[in-house]
């Protein structure tokens, strides 16, 4: 018969053991190997880490006035990478790093688009893997990201994306 504190020792252990494998599932659910070559891209650029390049995938126009933008960061090489050291924020921002200071711009107009934000201050983008703001991208492995802008004037056929550690993305046809 176990006693008291042998019976605790033995549930935060199985507890421990199921929060890492869950959280680890989820990682590897996140980042797929190999997926770059099936997700076609509208344009690659380099970035801020060699070895790295991010892919935009999608730039949507959606009805209730909003861009919907897809990319996703490809470590080409056959080692771990990280991604987001140079992002400044603390706290709440930093499952945000690698979209919080993503923008576009309409030229046409001169206006600069933020990623929205939500009633409560929250940023409509997709949060990455983890707590921290570094993610680890394992070797040949992608990693998604989304956000959602404010859609320029409907004259707007074309903006340009500005994703943290990339190159700008210019000239970016809006699809309907």
């Amino acid at each position: 018969m176990f006693r008291k504190p042998e019976l605790r020792w033995m549930r935060r252990a199985v507890l421990c053991s199921l929060f890492i494998l869950t959280g680890a599932l989820g990682v590897a659910a996140y980042q797929k190997e190999g997926s770059a070559a099936t997700q076609p891209a509208i344009a690659v650029n380099d970035y801020e880490v060699d070895g790295v390049e991010v892919a935009l995938l999608s730039v949507k126009r959606i009805s209730d006035g909003t861009l919907t933008l897809q990319w996703q960061y490809r470590n080409k090489t056959n080692e771990p990478k990280n991604l987001g050291e140079s992002f400044k924020g603390m706290g709440w921002s930093e499952p945000f790093s690698l979209v919080y200071d993503a923008y576009v711009v309409d030229a046409r107009n001169k206006t600069k688009y933020p990623v929205l934000k939500d009633t409560r201050g929250n940023l409509v983008a997709g949060k990455h893997p983890g707590t921290r703001k570094v993610v680890v991208l394992g070797p040949k492995q992608t990693l998604g990201a989304w956000a959602k802008f404010m859609a320029p004037p409907a004259d707007a056929k074309k903006i340009s994306v500005f994703i943290p550690g990339a190159q700008p993305f210019e000239d970016v046809s809006i699809s309907e």
